[in-house]
């Protein structure tokens, strides 16, 4: 049971979670039939198996937690009387933080997408509204209200509605597809439909897209082999000369060259690369590996003497790794991705003094603690610079403090909140119901919500609504 129906994606991998397992113990153990038969002991192989794959520290624990919850779940059903996985313990997940991108380095991502129809709307939208890589890919136009300024969406993760202001950039994007479309669009088509289908199909081919373009941008792993700027020796020809070109060298190929089925082969991933097909895409419809795929590419470019695959030049600058680097037993994860365009839109926002309720409201996050420890990532340098800007000369030295005028911010009228009550009076109000309360139960309960909100009563008091500065000093 759930509160939430889980994605088809999600599903799928629980399904191939409980094959594996029930494969796993068909093979090691052919005398357990039910799940009352699995033993602690065997749940235990089972998990030091998963974990001898390789597989992070987060994907051992979602397999752990399934699975227990899976027995638990249908204990009663199973005659289980003992879940075999509640005793494992999870293992310590090395969690790696997206990192944010500065101002210059969004400038280049724009810059390098310009020309790319396909994934730059998509990334504009991930840049100016936060939101994750499937809610951009599957926006509707009835989330979207240009009249009023605002994305209002229904988060795929959190089940969150939303409300996300329109920037100019993204207006601008959004004005130009809809003066592209001949008829007006419904209230369920997609925005970016190339996209949906895209994302539906194939995830994967919408992050290496924009992989691409980080790497255009100047993102490219510096201890890894990077694309280069060498010239070439293969001829740069157009693709119907290179198509014909090419047809021309495999029909004068013979048995000594390569096998008829070779030969076929190679003919097929060659007219369907000049045509426009990915190599996946070509190696899933024929059968047959990416490697070999690419294999024929490349050999194809030695019998021609033309460049077929193109190659991708060194950016002039290198603004910092995709990936981690890798330490001892790990893999490389991702620090920079689309993801990290949520970040980069959280840490501005805080960083700009945007109360942390308003960036909840764009987000979605339920809680502010998720929002500080995994997206609020600002640099060093600006976090130095934001402290400094906002304390008083007598910590930080006239050189660096000033940028604050205190006595014009104390000289501004208190917050007013027109015919509601302001926060001030409506925590007076709820110490007047907390007085109200009686019985010995709820004495100390009520003692303690006492003291908080008066504490937050104070505070308010002397920052929000600016006592004199006097006042200030005094307290």
């Amino acid at each position: 049971p759930r509160k939430r129906k889980g994605s088809a994606r999600y599903v799928k991998q629980a399904h191939q979670l409980f094959d594996r397992f029930v494969a796993f113990v068909q093979e090691h153990y052919p005398d357990v039939e039910t799940m009352a038969d699995v033993s602690p002991d065997i749940a235990e192989v089972f998990m030091q198996k998963e974990r001898e794959r390789g597989v992070s520290g987060r994907t051992a624990n979602a397999t752990l937690i399934l699975l227990r919850s899976a027995f638990k779940v249908l204990a009663n059903r199973a005659n289980i009387a003992r879940n075999p996985f509640e005793g494992i313990p999870t293992v310590t997940e090395n969690t790696t933080h997206r990192k944010p991108f500065s101002h210059q380095d969004l400038e280049a991502i724009v810059q390098a997408a310009r020309d790319d129809d396909f994934i730059r709307p998509v990334i504009i939208t991930g840049i100016f509204t936060a939101m994750r890589l499937g809610d951009c890919c599957r926006l509707k136009w009835n989330d979207v209200d240009l009249q009023e300024g605002f994305v209002r969406v229904k988060t795929s993760k959190t089940g969150e509605t939303v409300e996300i202001p329109i920037f100019p950039p993204l207006r601008a994007e959004l004005e130009q597809l809809r003066t592209k479309i001949k008829k007006k669009p419904g209230a369920d088509d997609f925005v970016f439909p190339w996209a949906a289908g895209m994302y539906q199909t194939n995830a994967q081919g919408i992050t290496y897209r924009v992989r691409k373009i980080l790497e255009a941008a100047g993102f490219y792993d510096g201890d890894r082999q990077t694309p280069t700027d060498k010239p070439s020796d293969l001829k740069q020809v157009g693709k119907k000369e290179l198509l014909a070109l090419g047809n021309k060298v495999l029909e004068s190929m013979t048995d000594q060259d390569a096998s008829e089925q070779k030969r076929r082969q190679m003919a097929a991933a060659f007219q369907r690369y000049i045509a426009g097909e990915r190599q996946p895409g070509i190696a899933s419809s024929m059968g047959i590996s990416k490697s070999s795929v690419s294999a024929y590419l490349h050999e194809m470019e030695k019998r021609t003497g033309c460049l077929i695959i193109p190659r991708a030049k060194k950016p002039s600058v290198l603004r910092g790794d995709i990936r981690q680097k890798p330490s001892a037993g790990s893999r490389r994860l991702s620090i920079r991705d689309f993801h990290s365009f949520r970040v980069t839109w959280i840490t501005l926002a805080l960083s700009a003094g945007v109360p942390l309720e308003l960036v909840q409201r764009v987000t979605g996050h339920k809680t502010t603690q998720v929002v500080l420890k995994h997206y609020f990532k600002p640099g060093r340098d600006a976090f130095k610079k934001a402290i400094e800007s906002a304390m008083p000369q007598l910590l930080v030295g006239p050189e660096t403090a000033g940028t604050i005028d205190v006595d014009a911010v104390v000289a501004e009228p208190p917050i007013r909140y027109g015919d509601e009550k302001s926060p001030s009076e409506q925590l007076v109000e709820a110490l007047a119901i907390l007085k109200g309360v009686t019985g010995k139960a709820n004495q100390e309960r009520v003692a303690r919500a006492t003291e908080l909100i008066e504490s937050a009563k104070d505070w308010y008091d002397g920052h929000i609504l600016r006592e004199p500065a006097v006042a200030r000093a005094g307290h």
